[in-house]
């Protein structure tokens, strides 16, 4: 997946070709999983993250493959340590919805990049990138149950892909639709179960701790009464919908 939204990214900013220079940024670069791939091909990629450890993983990673140290910083994307107009093309998958203050990041990617800077942006379009699937219907269900008790699970920073559209365009942003990545792979209910429990998904983080679990103990046993076979693969299809935003 990340080699397939290289060639997008590398497609929309027209730095395919051989030796093609352009400054590139990364903002919620985590593990590498995007800038990963455009180091490898040699692009100028910088990226920024809050979390040390994730940033740890990709200078492993990048050694593993006997790369240079990618050239990345722990930062706030709502504070970027850059120059205006340092970077021709900012790159972001899934992360805004991490960031309470996102449209403090919006204008921070805007003031970094070039005048006829371009930003690449993963679209929020939920059911296809999660399928329909043990992934997906695990949150689906656990929410209704939470709901139930009047808790609602919520990201923390941005909600809707029109939030998102809303304000780039009010900057002046262009948007382009670009080609989906798109895939298929086996999931199971045992390992998204086991997710959820592990708070990983952030719509956990206000939501507190005991009916969480509550939440995940009342969806085993539901699921067990149903006869679901929670540890039997499920090939479910899903998408990356990205889009380029000409300034």
């Amino acid at each position: 997946m990340g080699e397939r939204i290289a060639d997008r990214i590398e497609g929309a900013t027209g730095s395919g070709g051989e030796g093609a220079g352009g400054r590139f940024l990364e903002i919620g670069v985590g593990t590498g999983r995007v800038s990963l791939p455009l180091h490898r091909r040699g692009r100028r990629v910088f990226g920024v993250d809050l979390s040390a450890p994730m940033l740890d993983r990709y200078r492993a990673k990048a050694a593993a493959e006997g790369l240079e140290a990618p050239a990345v910083l722990r930062g706030d994307v709502t504070r970027l340590p850059f120059r205006a107009g340092s970077f021709d093309a900012v790159i972001e998958v899934n992360v805004l919805h991490l960031i309470p203050s996102w449209r403090e990041a919006v204008a921070e990617v805007r003031r970094v990049l070039s005048p006829a800077g371009l930003l690449l942006i993963s679209r929020r379009l939920w059911d296809r990138s999660e399928g329909n699937g043990p992934r997906s219907l695990v949150r689906k269900r656990h929410a209704l149950i939470l709901a139930g008790w009047g808790l609602r699970p919520e990201w923390v920073g941005v909600r809707s892909d029109d939030e998102v559209i809303g304000a780039l365009t009010e900057l002046g942003g262009r948007v382009e639709e670009l080609d989906p990545v798109s895939w298929r792979e086996p999931e199971t209910w045992a390992e998204n179960l086991e997710i959820l429990e592990r708070r990983v998904w952030s719509e956990a983080w206000r939501v507190p701790e005991a009916p969480w679990q509550e939440a995940v103990r009342r969806l085993r046993a539901d699921l067990d009464a149903e006869g679901v076979d929670v540890h039997t693969p499920v090939t479910v299809e899903r998408h990356v919908d990205l889009a380029a935003i000409h300034f």
